[in-house]
């Protein structure tokens, strides 16, 4: 019985030996390469929460800047709305409302006769926008703009969309509008009746689409 008791106990004392070993030689091998892991895992950690923080400030900050500039527009207070547009579109662009902000000084650059710095802003909130329907104001506005200036084709590519979420009678009406200085009457009907389709029935654009329509008059075979 002793005999068998002594034995037991080596084997035993072997196999701790043996483990620790081999807990030695793979902390040799691997043991820097864990520390390396952890380390880097609570980098990740801290910078993913520092860059959270971060981002939520500069919400927050734009958010206040942006409610100024909307304060100063109603006051027609020009000069201003520009230097907190121009702020937002320099130093936020990674927020909602730089985009926003440029939808507003390409208007104010529209009253204003310019163009050629509207449709500049009006690309720049349609490459930048984070909310589709900022993005498809800007596209709808910008077309319109190609459009007054003759490049039909410029502006038939931009609405060329699949994707219209919610903005089905806005690009069907311009796509008529189109249609029709391209002298295309019949497709211009189509376009304006799907147009008419898209709206709800209550609603009272629907008799401007249907005073477009009148306005190609008679279909041919009718």
């Amino acid at each position: 019985m002793n005999f068998e008791k002594k034995w037991v106990n080596k084997l035993s004392a072997y196999s701790e030996q043996e483990d620790l070993e081999k807990l030695k030689s793979w902390w040799k091998n691997y043991g820097t390469a864990l520390i390396m892991g952890i380390l880097l895992g609570l980098a990740v950690l801290v910078g993913n929460k520092y860059w959270q923080k971060y981002k939520e400030e500069l919400r927050v900050t734009a958010s206040a800047i942006y409610d100024q500039l909307i304060y100063d527009l109603r006051r027609k207070k020009h000069d201003a709305v520009r230097d907190r547009g121009d702020r937002l579109i320099e130093d936020f662009a990674s927020t909602p409302y730089a985009a926003k902000a440029a939808l507003i000084l390409a208007r104010l650059s529209f009253d204003a006769g310019d163009n050629d710095t509207a449709v500049r802003r009006l690309q720049w909130a349609m490459e930048h926008a984070s909310d589709s329907a900022v993005e498809h104001t800007a596209r709808l506005r910008l077309a319109r703009l190609l459009m007054d200036k003759g490049m039909t084709k410029e502006a038939f590519s931009l609405i060329d969309v699949k994707d219209q979420s919610g903005f089905e009678a806005e690009y069907q009406e311009l796509r008529g509008d189109l249609l029709v200085l391209e002298g295309r009457k019949d497709e211009a009907r189509a376009a304006y009746r799907a147009a008419i389709d898209a709206l709800s029935v209550g609603s009272p654009y629907r008799r401007i689409l249907i005073m477009k329509l009148d306005d190609l008059g008679p279909e041919k075979n009718k």
